[in-house]
C-alpha cells in the first residue's frame, strides 16, 4: 500500500493536532470529512492521521468488518473516513498519534462507494516490529512540540511530516510476508493453533478459540483461513481427527472412548466428518492402515 499513490498527496498545510491519549474504557466514533472540527475544509482537503497503540490493542469497526491494532502497531486513518473503534479489553488504553491538514487529490463522489472496493481500505495498519519503535519516537516528538506550543514554522512541520511518511512506506514495504498474511495475522494463526492444541481433548469451538487469542470470532476466521488456507473449524476437527487415529492405532483405545478423549460426544458427527476429509470411512482406514 503506498499512501502517496493512493491518496495522491497535493500538499501538507499544518499539524492540526498531536496528543497522547491515556483513558480507561475507550470508545469513539468518527465521521470525518474534510477538514471535520478544525473548520470549513476547501475542495480538496482532509485530514490524516497516524497514531501508534501503547497498551490495550484498538478494534476499529468499518462496514461492520474488524480491524485489530496490536500494542506496538501502528494505525493510519485518510480523510473522508467513517468507523467507529475501542479498546480491545476493559481498562486503560493508550495511544499517540498527529493529525495532519492535507490537501490530495480526491476521487469522484461514486468512487467512495464501499461495494466497489476503491476507497483506501480503513484502517491501514502496520503489524509491531523493531522498526515501528522509530516512528513512534518521531510521533511522540511531533505531540511534545505541539503540546509545548513551540513557534515552529510551516517548514518544520512539513519536515516532520515528511520523514514521518517516509518511516511508513519503508514499514509498509516489509510488512506483509510472503503470502501475504501481515506478521500481526500470523501470530494469531499461531495462537489459534497453540490453543487447539492445548485443548485437544475437549470440545472446542470457535468461539472459544477467538476469546483466547482476543479478537472477534468472525476476524479470527477470516485471518486463519488467509493465512493456513483451511477453515478454523476444519482445522480443528482435522487435528482431532489426528490424534484419534493415533490413539486407536498406537494405544489401541475403542473408538468411543478415544472420541471423548479427543472431546467428541457424537459417534455419528466422527463418522460424518471422517468421511468428509478422509474420503472412505473410519472402518475401511483402519483396515487399509492399520496392520
Amino acid at each position: 500500500m503506498n499512501l502517496y499513490t493512493e491518496l495522491k498527496i497535493r500538499s501538507f498545510e499544518r499539524i492540526a493536532f498531536a496528543h497522547s491519549l491515556a483513558t480507561a474504557n475507550y470508545r469513539y466514533e468518527l465521521r470525518n470529512f474534510g477538514y471535520g472540527v478544525y473548520g470549513r475544509a476547501p475542495a480538496d482537503g482532509g485530514i490524516l492521521e497516524i497514531g501508534f497503540v501503547e497498551q490495550n490493542p484498538l478494534v476499529f469497526t468499518v462496514d461492520g468488518r474488524e480491524f485489530v491494532i496490536e500494542e506496538n502497531g501502528i494505525f493510519i486513518i485518510p480523510p473522508e473516513s467513517g468507523f467507529s473503534v475501542a479498546a480491545q479489553n476493559e481498562g486503560l488504553h493508550r495511544h499517540t498519534s498527529a493529525e495532519f491538514l492535507i490537501r490530495y487529490q480526491k476521487k469522484p463522489a461514486e468512487a467512495f462507494s464501499p461495494a466497489q472496493g476503491k476507497r483506501l481500505t480503513l484502517p491501514l495498519s502496520i503489524a509491531p516490529s523493531p522498526a515501528g519503535g522509530e516512528v513512534f519516537s518521531h510521533i511522540r516528538s511531533i505531540v511534545r512540540s505541539k503540546m509545548a506550543q513551540n513557534s515552529r514554522g510551516y517548514f518544520e512541520e512539513c519536515a516532520d511530516f515528511m520523514l514521518l511518511l517516509h518511516k511508513l512506506l519503508t514499514l509498509l514495504e516489509t510488512d506483509e510476508t510472503r503470502d501475504g498474511v501481515s506478521p500481526g495475522n500470523r501470530r494469531y494463526c499461531d495462537r489459534a493453533k497453540a490453543f487447539v492444541s492445548e485443548n485437544i481433548n475437549r470440545k472446542i469451538c470457535v468461539g472459544d478459540v477467538a476469546a483466547a487469542v482476543g479478537v472477534s470470532k468472525n476476524y479470527l476466521t477470516n485471518v486463519f483461513s488467509a493465512g493456513e488456507g483451511i477453515g478454523l473449524m476444519e482445522y480443528i476437527n482435522r487435528r482431532k481427527l489426528s490424534y484419534l487415529l493415533e490413539l486407536i492405532r498406537r494405544y489401541h483405545y475403542p473408538l468411543a472412548e478415544a472420541c471423548e478423549h479427543v472431546g467428541f460426544t457424537d459417534s455419528n458427527y466422527v463418522s460424518r466428518i471422517f468421511k468428509r476429509y478422509y474420503g472412505t470411512t473410519l472402518t475401511e482406514y483402519k483396515r487399509d492402515h492399520f496392520q
